[in-house]
C-alpha cells in the first residue's frame, strides 16, 4: 500500500524532473530574447516546447513504471502485470501551448516574462502528464482490480483538486476517470495514486469530502458553484 511517504517520494522524484526541463527552458528562452532582433518565432518556440517535453516527460513515465511496479508488488495482489510507459504528450498538444503562452510578446508593452510564466507553467503540465498518464493507463490494465485516486501533494492545493480527492480511489477505466478527472492546471502537484483492492488510500479522504459536502450544503449541486463556495470557505484558490 503506498504510503503519504511513498507519495512524497515520488512526487520529489517528478519534481526533479519538472526542475531540469524549467531549468533548460530558462536558459533556451533567454538566449532566444538575447538574439532575438525581428519577428517572434513562434515555429522554433513550438519545437522546443514539443522536443522538450517529449524528452523529460519519457524521464517522468519511465519513474512512474518503476513506481507502478513497486507498489503492486508491495501489495502482493494475485495475477502477473507490469506497467508500460504511456506516450509522451503530442507535439500539436507542445505546439498549442506553445503558441498560447507567447501571447504576452504581440501586446502593444511585450512581456517576454510573463510569456515564460506562461510557458512553464505548460512545460510542467506537459511533462508531468505522460506519468500521471502511466499510472491511469496501468490501473485500467492491471487484472488486479486497481483503481487510482489524486492524491494532493504540497504546501497548498486548490479547490478543484479538492473537490477531485474527497472521490477516493474511484477512477479505474477511461470512462470513470473521464472528465474534470484528468484535468491538471499547470502548476499542479497531485500525485495520481494506485490503489488495490483492501487498500486505503494514502490521504485523508474524509477530511476532503467534509470540505466538498459543507459546499454543497450551501452552493447546491452545481460544480462550479461548489467550487466557488469551497474557496470562499477554505480562503484558496
Amino acid at each position: 500500500m503506498a504510503t503519504p511517504a511513498d507519495v512524497a517520494a515520488f512526487r520529489a522524484t517528478q519534481t526533479d524532473v519538472v526542475t531540469l526541463a524549467l531549468a533548460e527552458l530558462a536558459e533556451w528562452w533567454e538566449q532566444l530574447l538575447a538574439l532575438l532582433t525581428g519577428d517572434v518565432p513562434v515555429g522554433q518556440i513550438e519545437t522546443f516546447t514539443a522536443d522538450l517535453v517529449a524528452v523529460y516527460g519519457d524521464a517522468a513515465a519511465l519513474a512512474a513504471v518503476d513506481w507502478y511496479d513497486e507498489l503492486r508488488e508491495q501489495a502482493d495482489v494475485p495475477g502477473r502485470f507490469r506497467a508500460s510507459m504511456a506516450d509522451p504528450a503530442p507535439p500539436e498538444q507542445a505546439a498549442a501551448v506553445a503558441r498560447w503562452a507567447v501571447g504576452p510578446l504581440f501586446g502593444a508593452q511585450p512581456d517576454p516574462a510573463k510569456s515564460l510564466e506562461h510557458l512553464s507553467g505548460g512545460v510542467q503540465r506537459l511533462v508531468l502528464q505522460p506519468g500521471r498518464q502511466t499510472i491511469a493507463d496501468s490501473v485500467d490494465q492491471d487484472p488486479a482490480d486497481a483503481r487510482w485516486a489524486r492524491v494532493p501533494s504540497g504546501p497548498t492545493t486548490c479547490a478543484f483538486c479538492r473537490l477531485l480527492a474527497s472521490r477516493g480511489a474511484v477512477y479505474h477505466s477511461e470512462d470513470t476517470a473521464g472528465g474534470l478527472a484528468t484535468s491538471y492546471h499547470g502548476t499542479c502537484d497531485c500525485v495520481v495514486t494506485p490503489v488495490w483492492p483492501g487498500e486505503q488510500e494514502p490521504y485523508d479522504v474524509d477530511r476532503y469530502f467534509e470540505e466538498y459536502s459543507a459546499a454543497r450544503a450551501k452552493a447546491g449541486g452545481d460544480t462550479n458553484a461548489i467550487l466557488a463556495q469551497m474557496r470562499k470557505d477554505l480562503g484558496i484558490n
